[in-house]
């Protein structure tokens, strides 16, 4: 019989043929769907200081992400390069996998690396989405107001004033909806416990929920995650607006088109991975569309969009998941 050190050594290799096995996948699966002709079009027309630009911003948005993912976690907390870590390897999982499954991941390794409770970690990732989706939908209605007269004038005033009040109407619902849980959970549930090992779905849903209240009742954390959270999504916004000149596009208020198009894209991301970039190219096509461009702008633009999108991911994501199961 093998000794416990040797079994240790063995279990570590394996491990580690394991992550890299996992990392080519997630290459093979990324790099099998590069429209090699739309990029072989759009080099004539790339500005490279552009595309670095929109390539540093986008990565700077992710660590944002990943720091709030700390910042929702409620004290004590793991270490925040552990948490930063874990973020990036299930953002990476996220461009292969439809649903936002690689968030599902996060909760995983969370619990594993971290020694979290599962309702705890469920509750981190959920209140980074929640807000998040809250400062997106703030962001995007405030666009649409103050690009009101170009909205109407490609859209008519109908279908702007359609568009403003139910991102406006869903928006203020979804945190409404947030307050009012919050109430509901604190006077109704109590205080959160450290969970049992081995807890019920029943428990873990109960510890996230409370869990979650926790987080979202604290007026300085809440502060402070929003406010992360609005700069990120003001970040990836002006990321991929930058790629407008940085295809050769001339656009007036590119934030607002982008914002279009990320709406758009991400609804397709439900069903599609964005690794994939049909939900990117058609929601290009769709509201490019509308500015009156053709869809040799929007293809050399959805084709930057994939690059700035899953660039910075796969550059920041694979090292972190190679190395994910270590523990010091």
């Amino acid at each position: 019989m093998p000794s416990s050190a040797v079994r240790r050594r063995l279990a570590t290799w394996a491990t580690r043929l394991l992550q890299v096995g996992a990392s080519l996948l997630v290459l093979y699966f990324l790099f099998r769907e590069v429209d090699v002709d739309g990029l072989t079009s759009l080099w004539p027309r790339l500005h490279l200081g552009w595309l670095a630009l929109a390539l540093g911003l986008k990565a700077l948005t992710l660590l944002l992400h990943e720091v709030r993912l700390w910042v929702s976690l409620n004290p004590p907390r793991p270490p925040l390069w552990r948490v930063v870590a874990i973020g990036f390897a299930s953002a990476c999982l996220n461009l292969v996998l439809p649903g936002r499954a690689g968030d599902l991941a996060a909760v995983g390794m969370l619990v594993r690396e971290c020694r979290l409770g599962p309702g705890t970690a469920a509750a981190g990732v959920g209140v980074v989405a929640f807000l998040e989706a809250a400062m997106f939908g703030l962001t995007f209605a405030i666009a649409l107001a103050v690009g009101a007269p170009r909205w109407k004038e490609v859209v008519g005033p109908e279908q702007w004033l359609q568009a403003l009040s139910g991102v406006t109407g869903l928006t203020l619902l979804g945190i409404a909806i947030a307050v009012l849980g919050v109430m509901i959970v604190r006077r109704f549930m109590g205080d959160p416990a450290p969970e049992p090992a081995g807890t019920s779905p029943v428990v873990m849903v109960r510890e996230a929920l409370l869990q979650a209240s926790t987080n979202l009742a604290a007026p300085l954390t809440l502060a402070l995650n929003a406010g992360l959270a609005l700069v990120q999504v003001i970040g990836m916004l002006a990321a991929f607006a930058m790629l407008f000149p940085a295809v050769g596009i001339d656009i007036p208020v590119p934030m607002l088109a982008a914002a279009g198009i990320l709406t758009v894209s991400s609804l397709a991301s439900i069903l599609l991975p964005p690794s994939l970039g049909a939900g990117p190219a058609a929601a290009a096509v769709f509201v490019l569309g509308a500015f009156g461009l053709g869809q040799a702008d929007a293809l050399a633009y959805s084709v930057g969009w994939w690059a700035v999108s899953v660039g910075p991911s796969v550059v920041l994501g694979l090292p972190a998941f190679y190395g994910r199961g270590e523990r010091l």
